[in-house]
């Protein structure tokens, strides 16, 4: 069929980057956006990868207090610093859609070092033994000084990297956009082995003891051995895998974009039990004393009981404020970043809202 008009031509654009997402994954979900915000605290100090492109830090013990914003409020042409930022001593790390990875003073949000990446950095970065390790979308992971921004090494995948990485015993673990988890040697930065799943990864594995677990967009959640790479068991779900698990004693938590969170036996791969969200559970679940919080696409965030999954209490977001990030759970709060800007703090006993910011606006 031939195209007679513009109008076709401009109809197929935003087919065919469907069709690119849906093959970087295995085709079942929905991808959504590939930015989100990110948040870390660190010191009764927020520190948030805004929706509009700014790294913030916020008071967290003064109702979201703005302390400084980088580039500064007012700024048109915001430097989209999305990604969940990382608190290592005096500097606070973010990616960037055009900067690759900034360092920050974190008190004053001066810059102290910045590395250029080739392609945006949408991840979280893993900090270890004063090395900054971050994943891009030029299809690097890589190693980077804290003290001089000095890159140590480069690990090259095949296709984009979305997830964040985890350091443990030496070693460096990534999932890609290419269907693959990566072991890297934390040292050199040479591959020690690779695991292919049936779709792409976008979770960070969590670890426990010997064993790495990590979800694919193949809905899988897989037992790897971590010093091998070798698979102990795998556990299917009914929709996409995102975001990373979390472990705790004897149960691995995932959630999935089947709108339900699931508790797998750790050792042997099998269902514990499973909470209906409602939603799509894109972020990772956080466990914290015996509760189990869950972020849903919908804007609600669920607080479970971890040994059976039984409802606590539900904090009711709205649609406009979806929930793709993981919230941060301290010993008296929860505080969550939307996709609507919002950066809210909830009790943790009881979910109620203590306070409720907008950042950049003026109240």
């Amino acid at each position: 069929m031939r195209l007679r008009s513009r109008w076709g031509i401009l109809l197929l654009i935003p087919l065919f980057a469907g069709i690119a997402l849906f093959a970087a994954g295995c085709g079942r979900g929905a991808v959504g956006p590939a930015t989100w915000p990110g948040l870390t605290i660190a010191d009764d100090t927020l520190y948030v990868g805004s929706v509009d492109g700014r790294l913030r830090a916020l008071d967290a013990k003064s109702a979201g207090t703005q302390r400084w914003a980088v580039p500064a409020e007012g700024t048109k042409d915001a430097t989209p610093y999305h990604a969940e930022p990382a608190v290592a001593g005096d500097k606070v790390l973010v990616g960037s859609s055009t900067s690759g990875l900034v360092a920050f003073a974190a008190d004053s949000g001066q810059q102290r070092w910045s590395v250029q990446t080739g392609g945006p950095v949408r991840a979280g970065i893993a900090i270890e033994s004063g090395v900054a390790y971050v994943a891009s979308e030029d299809k690097k992971l890589r190693a980077v000084d804290l003290n001089n921004g000095n890159v140590l090494w480069e690990f090259e995948t095949k296709n984009w990297l979305w997830a964040k990485p985890a350091v443990s015993a030496g070693k460096v673990y990534v999932g890609g956009m290419d269907h693959h988890v990566y072991c890297v040697d934390a040292a050199s930065g040479k591959e020690v082995w690779r695991f292919e799943t049936g779709g792409a990864v976008a979770g960070t594995p969590a670890i426990a003891g010997n064993t790495l677990y990590i979800g694919s967009f193949d809905s899988k959640l897989y037992a790897l051995d971590a010093a091998s790479g070798a698979k102990k068991w795998e556990f299917k779900a009914e929709g996409w895998i995102w975001g990373g698990p979390s472990v705790e004693g004897d149960l691995v938590f995932v959630g999935s974009t089947d709108k339900h969170v699931y508790a797998v036996d750790a050792a042997a791969g099998q269902m514990r039990w499973s909470f209906s969200a409602e939603a799509v559970v894109r972020a990772t679940p956080v466990y914290r004393a015996g509760t189990l919080y869950v972020a849903g696409r919908d804007g609600r965030l669920h607080a479970l009981d971890a040994q059976n999954g039984q409802r606590r209490w539900t904090y009711a977001g709205d649609k406009a404020g979806q929930l793709l990030s993981e919230p941060i759970v301290t010993e008296d709060a929860v505080y969550l970043a939307s996709m609507d800007g919002k950066v809210v703090a909830l009790d943790v006993v009881t979910g109620n809202q203590r306070w409720s910011v907008l950042p950049g606006q003026t109240k």
